[in-house]
């Protein structure tokens, strides 16, 4: 496995997170043509702005463009599940219940993404990598804390990305970056949470966060196995030790999981993702599932210092190039994109983002949606936004993509 795989692989490393009572805990995180529109609810939630399709764009509820720009809340993923705090799945780290979305909003911010663990919905006991069982919703409220999350984000006006982050297949428990979606719970998953929001067109679902593709049999096609589900010979445990373990299990396709939600009558829009982790877009469109909605949009997690992505630097232009290109391929096929992560280096002192200053200009030329990794008091030198609840941005990284968004709000061309 590469540097820059291990790095994406979204694996356990110590940040220090408040504690919901007063303490603090050690979070696992990395370094690291016109469509028809959907539907209406029958009953929508009033303080929701609508969100559809119409060709390579996004649209509101009166046919005006939107681009998404926003912010990644995490927590809800990993807290819960890895038993760091039972009272409140969201580890403290916001200072209450719910993000402070008026703090957020104040960056110019019209998204947030919330990733989510798909034990810690469904309620089900799972094991770790010893064989210990787990309880995933320990303070039995991840339901509940999910409900109000986006109910609050929707009332102070924001679209919502929900997405389906950790799974794990058979009993085990989610507890890391697995390769897929598991056929055992992630359709169930889809199930549930799609009849529970596709009362609010602000919603959007993501099905799944970052694909990738080891562990599976000789010859296996990875795109195939991206929209029909596939079989894996390992699963990964969220422990240091074992990393991964062998067990065969099969996974669900981004077709089937899209067919879950619309079976719900859901007409929100969708996200998918592309193999690589979500960083490969070279054949999405001939590999995207069916949509009889036609209300899809391709997923694409930009970071620099990647074999594939690209990077800053001048020295490797063609892969940089290339991921470029595939993006606009999505875009000139009538598909909008979404880039639902990005980060650059935000260590004390750093000056510029020279990674994200490229990429957001380019987005906001092409119409493309962007988020970044992470609205997260966390002290890791890359990929954070900010330093503290206020809101204050990080060096670097933090310190532009607040600047670029302050600048777009305000209606400037050519925002750097």
């Amino acid at each position: 496995m590469s540097r820059a795989a291990i790095r994406r692989n979204r694996f356990v490393l110590a940040v220090v997170i408040a504690a919901t009572l007063g303490g603090s805990c050690a979070a696992r995180r990395p370094d690291h043509a016109p469509t028809q529109r959907p539907a209406r609810p029958a009953h929508p939630n009033k303080a929701a702005p609508a969100l559809g399709v119409s060709g390579n764009h996004l649209v509101d509820g009166s046919g005006k463009t939107v681009q998404l720009r926003g912010v990644n809340v995490s927590g809800l993923e990993f807290i819960a599940a890895q038993g760091w705090s039972a009272a409140n799945p969201w580890g403290g780290q916001t200072g209450d219940a719910t993000p402070n979305w008026n703090t957020i909003k104040a960056w110019k911010v019209n998204t947030v993404r919330i990733p989510l663990n798909e034990a810690s919905w469904l309620g089900y006991h799972c094991s770790d990598a010893t064989g210990a069982l787990r309880d995933p919703d320990p303070g039995h409220n991840y339901q509940a804390t999910v409900k109000a999350a986006v109910a609050s984000a929707t009332a102070a006006g924001l679209y919502v990305i929900v997405d389906l982050h950790w799974t794990a297949p058979g009993n085990f428990c989610p507890l890391g970056q697995n390769p897929m979606a598991d056929a055992g719970h992630s359709l169930d998953f889809w199930t549930s949470l799609a009849g529970t929001f596709k009362g609010n067109s602000n919603v959007l679902f993501e099905l799944f966060n970052e694909p990738f593709f080891y562990w599976m049999p000789s010859g296996a096609d990875p795109w195939k196995t991206l929209r029909d589900g596939g079989t894996f010979t390992q699963y990964v445990t969220g422990s240091a030790k074992p990393y991964t373990t062998a067990y065969t299990w099969q996974a669900a396709g981004m077709q089937q999981m899209l067919d879950a939600v619309r079976a719900t009558g859901a007409a929100n829009v969708v996200l998918v993702g592309a193999p690589s982790w979500s960083q490969d877009l070279s054949r999405w469109v001939a590999y995207k599932p069916a949509d009889p909605l036609k209300q899809l949009a391709a997923v694409w997690h930009a970071y620099p210092n990647s074999g594939v992505v690209g990077s800053a630097d001048a020295s490797v232009p063609k892969l940089g190039k290339d991921a470029y290109n595939w993006a606009a391929s999505v875009l000139d096929a009538g598909v909008p994109l979404v880039i639902t992560e990005t980060g650059d280096h935000n260590a004390p002192g750093t000056e510029g983002a020279p990674f994200v200053s490229a990429l957001l200009p380019w987005a906001d030329k092409a119409g493309a949606s962007y988020l970044g990794w992470t609205w997260d008091v966390w002290q890791n030198h890359d990929n954070i936004l900010i330093k503290d609840k206020t809101g204050a941005p990080t060096a670097g990284y933090g310190r532009y993509f607040q600047q670029h968004l302050l600048c777009v709000a305000n209606g400037t061309a050519g925002c750097r």
